[in-house]
Parts: C-alpha cells; sequence; structure tokens
C-alpha cells in the first residue's frame, strides 16, 4: 500500500508527515469535520468520565504511541499551563524536540497541540484526529472529548518524533487521560480548592488525586503548598519511593519593571517572562528547577532556559490586548487566581477600573467576587456562550451592585463607554476566549 503523500497545502506547514508514515483512512475528515466530530462528544468538563480504561484500549488500537517519546506531568490548581508551557519553551531552547499538550483551549483548538512552540497545522489536525476515530470504531470505545484529543497528542508527538513531550494534566491527576504515561518527572504547582464536585470537597481529597501522578521511583518537584498539600504529596512520594524536591521561594531575586514586567533570577539563570504577574516568576523558576531535575538525560544550558522563559507565550493569563484604555483578558476562575489578579491590578494599573465578569456556575462564585470587589470601581456581568455558564440572574446574586449585559461583546463596550481607565475581563478561560476572538474579529 503506497504511503500518503502530504498535499500542497500540507507542505506549507514547517512539520511535514514524516517518513515511513501509513495510508490515511479512507474516510478521512477535513478539519471542520474534525472540530464537529469533537463536538459531538460533548462538553469537555461535562462530560468527563475518569478513569484510564477507555484511554489506555483506544491508545492500544492506535499502537501505544505514548510509549515512543518520555514525558513530563505537569498537575496543579493554578499556573499549571504556564509552568508546562515554560518548561517545553526551555527544552525547545535547548535542542531538543519538544512536544506540549494543554487544555483547554483558549481561542482555537490547535493551541492543545504544539512542537518547539508551532501550533499543530489544520491538516495536521484533520489526519490525527482522523485516525484517532478509525481508531474508535476499531475499538468499539466510547471516548470522551478529553480522551480523544489527549489521543490525538499522543498521536500527533509520535508521528513527528518528538524526544520529549510536556503534558498539563486536564483534571485531578490519578484518573485523568496524560497518567497513562510512566512520566520522567511529576511536576505540582500551587493546589487548592477547585473541581470539587468531581475531586472531593477538602483540600487533602484534591491533593490525594492530583498526587496519582506521582509514580514509582520517578522525581517530583513541588511548588510552595499549604501544610496539609504537602503532607498529602510527601507521603505520596514516600509511599512509591520517589525522589521529592520542592522549589525554594528564598531562591529567587525578583527586580520589578514598569508595565507589570519582572526579571528574575534562580539558579544563575536570569530572565524576564513576557507573562505578566509575580505569581508567573514562581512559576518561572519552578520550570527551571524542573529543567534541572530532567539533566542529564536533557541537559540545557542556563542561556537556553532563559531563552525558553523569555519566548514563553500563552493567551489568556494577565494578557494585555489594548493600551487605551488598558484592557487585560484573564482565564482565571477560583480564589488563587482572583487574588494573583487583585495584586497585579493594585500594583501595576490605574483607576478607574472596570470588571467585565461572568463564571461557570458550578465555581465558587460568590467567593471570588468577595475578593475581587474591592479591587473595581465598576462592575459588568455577562453569560458566556456554554452549557456550564452562569446565568446573569446568578451572577448578579454575587454582585447586586453590577451592570447586567447579556452578550460578551456587548459587555466589553459598555465597560470602554464608562470612561474607565483599566478594564479587565476574568472568571473563565471561555470568556477569556470569546473577547480574544472578538480582538481577531
Amino acid at each position: 500500500m503506497a504511503c500518503w503523500t502530504p498535499s500542497s497545502r500540507e507542505k506549507k506547514s514547517s512539520l511535514l508527515w514524516p517518513i515511513g508514515c501509513r495510508s490515511r483512512p479512507a474516510d478521512d475528515m477535513d478539519y471542520d469535520e474534525s472540530v464537529r466530530y469533537l463536538n459531538r462528544l460533548g462538553n469537555e468538563v461535562l462530560g468527563m468520565r475518569f478513569g484510564l480504561e477507555t484511554i489506555r484500549a483506544l491508545l492500544r488500537t492506535l499502537g501505544d504511541p505514548q510509549q515512543n517519546f518520555p514525558s513530563v506531568l505537569v498537575a496543579g490548581t493554578n499556573g499549571k499551563g504556564s509552568v508546562a508551557s515554560f518548561l517545553a519553551n526551555i527544552l525547545s531552547s535547548g535542542g531538543f524536540r519538544t512536544g506540549l499538550y494543554l487544555s483547554p483551549h483558549v481561542v482555537q483548538l490547535e493551541e492543545r497541540f504544539q512542537i518547539d512552540g508551532q501550533l499543530i497545522s489544520r491538516s495536521d489536525v484533520a489526519a490525527c484526529l482522523s485516525q484517532v476515530a478509525d481508531a474508535v470504531r476499531k475499538s468499539g470505545c466510547q471516548p470522551t472529548y478529553f480522551e480523544t484529543v489527549t489521543a490525538t497528542a499522543f498521536l500527533y508527538f509520535s508521528r513527528y518524533a518528538v524526544q520529549v513531550a510536556v503534558l498539563e494534566v486536564g483534571m485531578g491527576g490519578r484518573l485523568d487521560s496524560t497518567n497513562v504515561v510512566d512520566p520522567l518527572l511529576s511536576v505540582m504547582t500551587p493546589i487548592g480548592l477547585d473541581h470539587q464536585k468531581q475531586l472531593g470537597p477538602t483540600i487533602e481529597q484534591i491533593a490525594g488525586e492530583k498526587a496519582g501522578i506521582i509514580h514509582q521511583s520517578r522525581p517530583v518537584l513541588t511548588a510552595p503548598q499549604v501544610p496539609e498539600v504537602y503532607s498529602v504529596l510527601c507521603s505520596r512520594a514516600e509511599v512509591l519511593q520517589a525522589p521529592f524536591h520542592k522549589l525554594q521561594e528564598n531562591e529567587i531575586s525578583v527586580v520589578n519593571f514598569e508595565e507589570g514586567k519582572s526579571s528574575l533570577t534562580f539558579h544563575g539563570v536570569t530572565a524576564t517572562p513576557r507573562l505578566l504577574g509575580a505569581h508567573q516568576l514562581q512559576n518561572a523558576a519552578l520550570a527551571i528547577r524542573a529543567a534541572e531535575l530532567l539533566a542529564p538525560r536533557f541537559t540545557v544550558s542556563r542561556a537556553a532556559m532563559a531563552q525558553g522563559i523569555e519566548r514563553t507565550r500563552i493567551p489568556g493569563r494577565i494578557q494585555r490586548i489594548s493600551e487605551k484604555p488598558v484592557i487585560l483578558v484573564d482565564g482565571g476562575h477560583n480564589r488563587q487566581a482572583a487574588a494573583n489578579l487583585v495584586r497585579f491590578v493594585g500594583a501595576e494599573t490605574a483607576k478607574p477600573r472596570a470588571l467585565v465578569f461572568s463564571m461557570m456556575r458550578d465555581k465558587d462564585i460568590q467567593e471570588v467576587a468577595e475578593i475581587l470587589r474591592p479591587a473595581f470601581d465598576r462592575v459588568f456581568v455577562t453569560e458566556m456562550q456554554s452549557p456550564r455558564a452562569a446565568s446573569v440572574s446568578q451572577l448578579l446574586e454575587a454582585f447586586p451592585e453590577a451592570t447586567a449585559v447579556k452578550r460578551v461583546a456587548d459587555a466589553l463596550e459598555e465597560a470602554k463607554a464608562s470612561s474607565v481607565a483599566t478594564i479587565v475581563v476574568f472568571g473563565s478561560f471561555y470568556l477569556a476566549g470569546e473577547v480574544l476572538r472578538l480582538r481577531i474579529g
């Protein structure tokens, strides 16, 4: 059977389908059909099903592509996407062909699948998802949205022979689809209360689920944690004889500049991240320490580490999209993210400030509102296009002083018309995505 040859459109991508490819399935989907196929699988969170049996069956049918490269797992409540992105860029800057898997996407599906900082091409989305769909039919399994995109990521990284992949855990850890790998290293970002319905009502239970990515004799690195979380992680590591490492905050030196930018020096690496906020300096240091722990198998110079930190961009993380007025877009959706945002806007933005706010109805809206309220002079609540979105009336219970605007685009326009110096969009990655897509047009 003849090997598939990329079309002229596919050849425009700098990443061509590799030598030794197999034939494409006879009923290949194009990009739009692939997106519709995914959307038919249901909402990513509402359709979430914990367990590894389905993803393992699907991957077996695909030839277990996740076994063709080593991986690093990154779990936590806040900052895992940023840490994963920093680490992937560090490894790529060090000369290693590096895959990066993120979730959820903010603006476009392609954000989830990256190699050396480049988003997957639409033709590769279609080709990989077509093969995954073919494997679904052959295996008889019924994967969820997240299981399907995770399998797609593994297939994509295997096809392009990455030397290492950095995988952001979706939710929890123990039963998350990414946890089918035997990681070189497991990284924990700060853990707090979020997704209690799925992971448990207490921080100890949540930490226990996330600690599930710690594997036998494999090293684990954690950001600073509250004592209850630290105890859970230490106990899991001790049982599995996993070398345990903790980021030392007192080893991070910080120099602040204007417009919210700061430089950090950590273990001989000095860098100025593009990502805004003091919390991103800790995230960058955590990624540097993770890269150190991957040596000698993956040895990266200090200069390459700094380059990797400085080249990292990721949408929806205190992202500045306008200057007059200043408009910041942040996908944070829990108390830790709200506290990080309030610290940043209080120190780095001018008054008066307006908040454009929406959240998912399964989040602790009231608690987040109480953290945000002191930082803003005007609040506009609005409703996202998601089956999980809180209604305007629910949002008004948390912000009774707010102006209710049904559509996100109209809420942003009303905020602009209110003559404030700073506008902040906050509450969900889905909200961030809607606003950023408006900007794209």
